[in-house]
């Protein structure tokens, strides 16, 4: 038995270039529609996007921190969040739909991020929904030019979207003021019912 054939045989099947190609394209999908599952569906789609507890205690400093703690977590980091997850998600997109400018993706990101945020505060089964959908519509764009993606293409997108990250810095302001202006909304409405 000449195992000499059997393992030229594995060589020739790994190393092969269709082989590379479809097992980075695999790996990359699977991590991009996970990335899309996870984070943007589980979590963005969620009015609060994550719980800071609060100290309980009756003091007038720990009360002071509960409240500043609370107002950090909707001004700063719900918006910074937010703004890592338009990012990533637009990096995606990047990605996959290389024939359009990397700003004009930026922007359909932001828009899809703030939508999404939006949809969180009006009817969260409205938010799932449109998260769920996401991923799917990255399988079906990718399924159109599925050897687009290769560890060279990958560099080049990304080295190419970071420099256009300075460009988009506004989007932060943008969906900070989409997070104050539905926070304050809903306390709004929540302390109007409150009364009613």
């Amino acid at each position: 038995m000449d195992w000499n054939i059997y393992i030229q045989f594995l060589k020739d099947f790994f190393i092969d270039r269709q082989f590379l190609i479809l097992l980075i394209s695999t790996i990359v999908l699977f991590l991009a529609i996970f990335i899309m599952w996870y984070f943007y569906h589980k979590q963005l789609s969620k009015k609060d996007l994550f719980d800071i507890p609060k100290i309980d205690s009756n003091s007038k400093f720990v009360s002071f921190i509960n409240r500043l703690v609370y107002f950090s977590k909707y001004i700063i980091v719900f918006p910074l969040y937010s703004f890592i997850w338009f990012l990533i998600f637009s990096f995606l997109l990047v990605l996959i739909a290389k024939s359009m400018p990397i700003g004009e993706i930026m922007f359909f990101g932001i828009v899809i991020v703030s939508v999404t945020r939006i949809a969180a505060y009006v009817n969260p089964i409205l938010a799932e929904d449109m998260a769920k959908l996401l991923p799917w519509a990255l399988i079906i764009i990718f399924l159109t030019d599925p050897q687009s993606i290769t560890i060279e293409s990958i560099q080049i997108s990304f080295n190419n979207f970071v420099q256009e990250i300075p460009k988009v810095a506004k989007y932060l302001l943008f969906i900070a003021f989409v997070e104050w202006f539905l926070r304050i909304g809903n306390w709004i409405i929540g302390f109007g019912k409150e009364k009613g």
